[in-house]
């Protein structure tokens, strides 16, 4: 006997988008989550009191009209038609203590053969560093495109694999390029979650996962939960010692898969305080901070946001705001905490040869009835994950006989 057709272990938006295509077919599914709140690295912290309507990301920042599979589960639950187009502003270079154009830091004369390298240059199978270092040369790559890469996937991105950093996808011309949705990224999450036929259950930590011949038992503090299948859509290390049990071989390849860890703090600043003029965000060269992505891009009247990317260990909370004072040219009170949050968040830390990992871990899902979804596939974006969850749950449907 069986509770659920599925279960599906983490709220984020893997676990979210699985759950929307188990509800579309009709199946019984439930998505256990430990934390509080759904949504994931969908977090969209709102300010209350003074500052009551603004707020930031402090997770994923962008969303494109490249992200095919996002914008279909957008349409059918609503959200598209509420799509905000995010304003046109330029990302800066932070480097010495001053915020540079992008363009003047670049060294033209290295770039004059980047598009022939580029077409005579394989990428796969090389790292960022390799890859992108080759073909933009030496001193653009650490002048410019290191620390923008390392801004784009908030951690040292040399050894990441070139050909999952980005990724070419079909772009929909009726959606914007760029875009938001009101209230912030977390909305989707939000939205998500209150479908009909969605059911999450949060603050459930799931504390282990057994079989019994064809059936998942699922471990919580509250009870057991039984099903057909089950999805974890969790951090990789999390997913890891969840399968050791009766996964071992899975979980020693998840093992494998390093992740890094980015400490970040989010600020609201009164707009007439601020002399920067707006902005997409700041790149932090020899910084603390890998990046600073700004809420300019969703312009408020009142209100200008930054959230601050850190490494990991470089400085202390207080160092932190110390520094964020530092580069907004604003006084340190201003940083209260009624308009300070901070947040720590884990991404994976893919290295080359990681297809290869993962091609061997889906040869090992065939026919258990697991799925695996996230951020740690083929790359860390938004659409990365929901293209999983989709390519799992299609698989599940063929394995579980459940109506196409």
């Amino acid at each position: 006997m069986t509770d659920y057709d599925l279960l599906i272990v983490g709220a984020g938006i893997a676990g979210l988008s699985m759950a929307h295509y188990a509800a579309a077919a009709g199946l019984k599914a439930r998505v256990l989550e430990r934390e509080s709140q759904a949504g994931g690295c969908l977090h969209s912290h709102r300010f209350t009191g003074e500052q009551d309507g603004f707020w930031l990301e402090l997770g994923a920042h962008s969303s494109f009209n490249s992200y095919g599979n996002l914008l279909a589960i957008l349409e059918r639950i609503g959200l598209f038609q509420q799509l905000q187009r995010r304003a046109k502003v330029s990302f800066r270079l932070f480097a010495e203590d001053a915020a540079h154009s992008i363009a003047s830091q670049l060294h033209v004369s290295e770039l004059l053969l980047a598009p022939f390298r580029s077409l005579r240059t394989p990428k796969a199978g090389r790292s960022v560093a390799d890859y992108f270092g080759h073909i933009v040369g030496p001193r653009n790559y650490r002048a410019v495109f290191e620390p923008t890469f390392n801004a784009v996937i908030c951690q040292p991105s040399g050894d990441f694999p070139a050909d999952a950093l980005f990724r070419s996808r079909p772009r929909r011309k009726d959606a914007p390029r760029g875009f938001t949705v009101p209230g912030g990224l977390q909305t989707i999450a939000d939205y998500l979650s209150q479908q009909p036929g969605i059911a999450v259950t949060l603050g459930q930590p799931v504390r282990a996962i057994r079989r019994d011949g064809a059936v998942f038992i699922v471990h919580t503090d509250s009870g057991d939960y039984r099903a057909r299948a089950v999805s974890l859509a969790t951090p990789v290390a999390v997913a890891a010692e969840l399968l050791q049990a009766e996964f071992s071989g899975i979980a020693a390849a998840l093992a494998q898969i390093e992740t890094a860890t980015v400490e970040s703090v989010g600020v609201a600043i009164p707009a007439a305080l601020l002399r920067l003029p707006p902005v997409a965000g700041l790149i932090g060269r020899d910084q603390a901070f890998y990046s600073a992505v700004s809420r300019d891009t969703v312009p408020h009247p009142l209100w200008r946001g930054f959230t601050f990317h850190f490494r990991p260990g470089a400085v202390d909370d207080e160092a932190k705001l110390a520094r964020i004072s530092q580069v907004l040219g604003v006084p340190r009170p201003v940083l209260g905490a009624a308009n300070t949050v901070f947040r720590i968040n884990q991404l994976p830390a893919l290295r080359v040869g990681h297809g290869d990992r993962i091609r061997a871990v889906d040869q090992a899902l065939a026919g258990t009835g697991l799925a695996l979804s996230g951020n740690y596939f083929t790359g860390v974006a938004i659409e990365d994950c929901v293209s999983r969850s989709l390519s799992e749950f299609e698989r599940l449907q063929q394995e579980c006989g459940w109506k196409q």
